[in-house]
């Protein structure tokens, strides 16, 4: 199943690269040689770091200790990869209230090849090419230059913080939609329940937290298991023809922007609402990339296989509840909010099993917080080792964490709390669509431009590219102008930042 999903993994797509191309003995040093918390991501910013970057920068990866690096098999690397581009079918609404159901089947059935595939590949090759613990921040390195790595790990940063951002709001969501509807009324009441969570979550992580890799496997379970059971139930309910509903034309979709305008001159194509819909698409899909930092704590088999299973995993967990939540439920397309997939589960098979799937959602996206939170704030202590940005954020707390490297992050997350669900993920989408664009360029560089093989493989690999750079495209051309004012804020801040340092040095050099 794997393999027919994900062709050739088993013999890469590239030839031997020749010796131009070839990490060379002081290349492969430089890169053994930093300590893991420089590694950690000269600002790589994955959704679960590597357990070199976590142990060594005095966190604890929340799925994965170092203990289990070297007993990590495909199937573990599966489910911890399987939590860092998914978590589970949490989210996915926003797709069906903007789509309808037929053309959200369609892109959650489509993104797997168009988007997932040509991620997952571009990661397995680069990564056993150029075997790093800070992933992408490496290749890009590799073919641009150091100021271009150093430019895809803050942006990689800045993408996760706002990605954490959004998981208190849909774990909240979830909990309201099926225990307290009325309460999103109180807008103070909201915003301070999220501030709670938040800071809990952040002072877990700060204590630090081990949990070890096979509790991932554990936490797995625990997240698909009521969906497995809503697919056995609704099953003998599902009615095909509902799957071919398409959109009503008169369903308004909230998008609580600061301003809904944008650069596209076409918001909407056949009743389907184009920015919530490809942003969701997208918010759900991307995270294959972050394989590359196992690329030095495990075997290419084990790589492989578990790049491959995430993928099965990732696409069978959406498509399928998907298809019976369509088919089996009379939620209409404009009832579709975050959150509703308890209703589903309540109107297929009780309010046991709506309550279920509201727990397994707060374990997944409670998991996926401390994953994240530990994963960023090691990002920015591996480049204050660097001296990218101000010394102080080196210091570390009595339980060995990034002290104001997280409070950085819990800082820029507090500030994003009071937007919505849908605007945190565009937020978070745009940065990382630059970030991962600037990857798949460095792709094409190392493998078409510098490349021996044949002209036809360079074809394919172009053509590989091709889907995701449009999809790319896509997201940043259908993004508000207060997503551009974000992102201009976003360049700025880090301007501010990197300077900082260079100021610092400065005055201590004249004194």
């Amino acid at each position: 199943m794997a393999s027919d999903t994900f062709p050739n993994l088993s013999e890469p797509l590239l030839p031997p690269a020749p010796a131009s191309q070839q990490q060379d003995d002081d290349d492969e040093a430089d890169c053994e040689s930093q300590s893991p918390t420089q590694a950690s991501t000269i600002a790589s910013t994955s959704r679960v770091a590597s357990s070199d970057e976590a142990d060594a920068a005095g966190g604890i990866d929340p799925l994965l200790s170092s203990q289990s690096k070297t007993k990590m098999n495909g199937f573990v690397l599966a489910v911890i990869l399987f939590f860092n581009a998914s978590g589970g079918p949490f989210g996915i609404e926003p797709s069906l209230k903007a789509a309808g159901n037929l053309y959200a089947i369609i892109g959650f059935a489509a993104m797997p090849m168009l988007w997932s595939l040509p991620e997952a590949i571009m990661t397995y090759e680069l990564s056993t090419m150029f075997p790093c613990a800070s992933g992408g921040v490496r290749f890009t390195e590799e073919a641009f230059g150091e100021i271009w790595g150093l430019l895809v790990g803050y942006l990689g940063w800045i993408s996760g913080v706002a990605y954490n951002a959004s998981l208190p709001i849909l774990f909240l969501s979830y909990v309201n939609n099926q225990f307290f509807p009325h309460s999103t009324e109180n807008w103070a009441l909201q915003y301070g329940i999220l501030v709670g969570i938040t800071v809990i979550l952040t002072f877990v992580n700060y204590r630090g937290l081990e949990v070890v890799g096979g509790a991932s496997v554990l936490i797995f379970f625990l997240t698909m298991a009521p969906f497995v059971i809503l697919v056995i139930i609704g099953i003998p309910n599902v009615d095909t023809s509902k799957w071919l509903q398409t959109p009503s034309g008169d369903t308004t979709v909230e998008n609580n922007s600061l301003d809904e305008n944008g650069w596209f001159p076409l918001p909407n194509i056949a009743g389907i609402a184009l920015r919530p819909f490809i942003n969701n698409l997208y918010w759900n899909f991307n995270g294959f990339d972050q394989a590359s930092h196992y690329s030095t704590t495990v075997s290419k088999k084990t790589l492989r296989n578990g790049i491959a299973g995430s993928l099965v995993l990732v696409s069978s967990a959406y498509l399928i509840p998907i298809l019976v939540i369509t088919g089996a439920t009379n939620i209409e397309q404009n009832q579709w909010n975050e959150g509703s997939f308890a209703t589903a589960g309540t109107e297929i098979g009780g309010r046991w099993l709506g309550n279920w799937i509201v727990f397994s959602s707060g374990v997944s996206l409670l998991a996926q917080f401390f994953s994240e939170m530990a994963a960023d704030s090691m990002g920015v202590q591996g480049l204050a080792d660097r001296g990218h940005v101000p010394s102080i954020f080196r210091h570390q707390s009595p339980y060995n964490t990034p002290t104001y490297a997280m409070l950085l992050g819990l800082v820029v997350i507090l500030a994003m709390l009071p937007f919505s669900f849908s605007v945190i993920i565009e937020l978070s989408n745009f940065s990382y669509c630059l970030s991962i664009t600037i990857e798949f360029l460095a792709f094409g560089q190392l493998m078409i431009r510098r490349g021996e093989s044949s002209a036809f493989r360079k074809t394919m690999y172009a053509m590989l590219l091709m889907a995701p750079l449009l999809f790319n495209v896509a997201v940043i051309l259908l993004a508000s102008y207060a997503t551009y004012i974000y992102i201009a804020c976003v360049f700025l801040f880090g301007i501010l930042l990197i300077n900082a340092r260079r100021v610092n040095v400065s005055c201590c050099n004249t004194r």
